[in-house]
């Protein structure tokens, strides 16, 4: 059974990425389905509806303001709305790694309680292309989010009967 941790979050550009690995309270890439309505044809035949699948990186961080410029939380603000590489490998030792393009938020500021230490929850929209590379076997799974994904045409279902034969009645 794989857990959570250790692993590691980068988030940024390749060489100027930011390691919030020990910032990471939680975190996990959940999807979303839209699926539209079928139609059904004069024919018979039903086309289901095209699916699109979305992804979220979403969870909660110690938020970093002490780090100044250099750090998660000067990012998010300074850069809110920007699309930034990111990659998550929740357990090192199992090494499953997903990658991609996140949407970056602003992060809260602030706590509950005197005392408390300043968490944000967080959950940035992954766009584009969200690649698994599955450290077992270093297959590689991928995702197109945003993108319509048509389904195939349903035959239609033999919905007439031949009539039953009439009896002709002897002369």
């Amino acid at each position: 059974m794989t857990v959570l941790g250790p692993g590691t979050l980068t988030i940024g550009e390749t060489g100027t990425e930011i390691d919030v690995s020990c910032l990471v309270n939680g975190a996990r890439i959940s999807p979303s389905k839209d699926q539209k309505d079928a139609t059904q044809k004069l024919c018979g035949t039903k086309v289901p509806g095209a699916v699109t699948y979305t992804a979220a990186l979403s969870g909660n961080v110690d938020i970093d303001p002490d780090a100044g410029a250099a750090g998660l939380f000067a990012l998010s603000w300074s850069k809110p709305g920007t699309q930034q590489a990111f990659k998550f490998v929740p357990n090192t030792a199992e090494g499953t790694a997903a990658s991609g393009t996140l949407v970056l938020d602003p992060l809260d500021y602030g706590a509950d309680a005197y005392g408390d230490v300043l968490t944000s929850d967080f959950e940035f929209a992954i766009v584009g292309t969200l690649t698994f590379k599955y450290g077992t076997t270093g297959a590689v799974a991928t995702l197109v989010t945003g993108t319509p994904i048509a389904q195939p045409k349903i035959a239609p279902p033999d919905l007439i009967a031949p009539p039953a034969p009439v009896p002709v009645p002897a002369p």
